[in-house]
């Protein structure tokens, strides 16, 4: 199946949200705290919410690339499928335990080593979801559905153990530290639920016919995305108004309203960027290769977006800050075009690690035999 640019987008989309959030929150001073609160209010659906979504959606993608793949290559086969899998969830886990071990050595404090900042959140995602990837698009619905309830249930149980020694206050830091980051049991469903779009997105492309696909495309995705996240925005959102642009939206994804406003915000946009390239709305050939550097890069980004901390902390107001923000962007993105451009994968930590699972499951299948 072709590489769609829509997905690209979208996590390209993504880590600009990220990479602009941490610098409101890091370069503001403290009497202009609000901007940071406004900004999560208005976009933290599109940021790790989403980045785990699309990362669902590629993961099926992938998958299901892989397992045709194997049907025609003698020399490949499920075996060898799921120790690539395998092998990437667990370097991605590595890497975000390396991540995790830099913060916590930067603000001393070793419980940080366990926090689920968004790469140990994939990665975790990731080895929870293999097993259903042979599962039923509904199956798939219903586990997330069920996960998301049971989650707050868990949440309230343990909530009062937080930061207690005993076993309940352990079991509420593997699955809590900290409210404020990605807690894996209100982001799993997202991942889940994007490897269900995958599928579904999988399956209409496998339709050569141009017409017959962008009916399917009308039918499967646009018409459903559109009622239901629409639904969903309006059913959380009233719920959600008096979290809203307060202190109170940092710790809130694990409320229930937030993560069914969040997925209806992030099927509503899966669905327009799919639209604009199916229909052709808008030429995507170029315009969308700003966006697509942001996500070749993602998790490479994700790290070295970090030394923004250093720059300007605390030392703008909400004036100037845009100034800076705008013109770092920029920047950034003029400089992941040049890598790509001079070095291709060579510093796409995202493409290494492919790189290095494929590697390594087949060195694995070669010592069994």
């Amino acid at each position: 199946m072709k590489r769609l640019k829509s997905i690209d987008i979208f996590r390209g989309i993504g880590m600009v949200y990220i990479i602009v959030g941490h610098m409101i929150d890091w370069w503001t001073r403290p009497e202009d705290d609000f901007l940071f609160y406004i900004y999560v209010s208005l976009f933290s659906a599109i940021g790790a919410a989403g980045f785990v979504f699309i990362s669902g959606v590629s993961t099926a993608l992938s998958y299901r690339n892989r397992l045709v793949k194997a049907k025609t290559l003698d020399d490949y086969n499920n075996k060898i499928i799921k120790k690539e899998y395998l092998f990437r969830a667990f370097l991605v886990l590595i890497l975000g335990l390396i991540y995790n071990s830099i913060v916590a050595i930067e603000f001393l404090d070793p419980l940080l080593i366990w926090k689920w900042f968004i790469i140990l959140t994939v990665a975790v995602c990731l080895f929870m979801a293999w097993p259903f990837l042979k599962t039923s698009k509904l199956f798939r619905l219903l586990v997330g559905a069920i996960v998301w309830i049971v989650n707050q249930f868990v949440l309230v149980f343990l909530l009062p153990f937080e930061e207690q020694t005993n076993f309940f206050g352990v079991i509420f830091f593997i699955l809590y530290n900290s409210l404020d980051q990605n807690p894996i049991l209100s982001f799993f469903t997202f991942f889940l639920i994007g490897t269900v779009i995958g599928d579904i997105i999988y399956d209409i492309y496998l339709v050569d016919d141009e017409i017959a696909r962008k009916r399917a495309i009308k039918q499967k995705i646009l018409v459903p995305s559109l009622i239901f996240g629409i639904a969903m925005i309006m059913f959380s959102f009233w719920f959600l108004l008096p979290n809203l642009f307060t202190e109170k939206i940092l710790t809130i994804k694990t409320n229930i309203w937030w993560l069914i406003y969040s997925l209806g915000i992030e099927l509503i946009l899966i669905l327009i960027l799919l639209g604009i390239e199916e229909f052709e709305l808008i030429k995507t050939e170029k315009s969308y290769r700003f966006l697509y550097y942001f996500s070749y890069y993602s998790l490479t980004l994700f790290l070295v977006q970090n030394i923004n901390f250093f720059l300007f902390y605390a030392l703008l107001n909400r004036y100037n800050i845009w100034l800076f923000i705008v013109v770092t962007v920029i920047l950034y993105g003029l400089l992941l075009r040049f890598l790509y451009k001079k070095l291709g994968p060579q510093y796409s930590l995202k493409v290494q690690i492919g790189r290095m699972a494929v590697s390594l499951a087949r060195t694995e299948v070669v010592k069994s035999k």
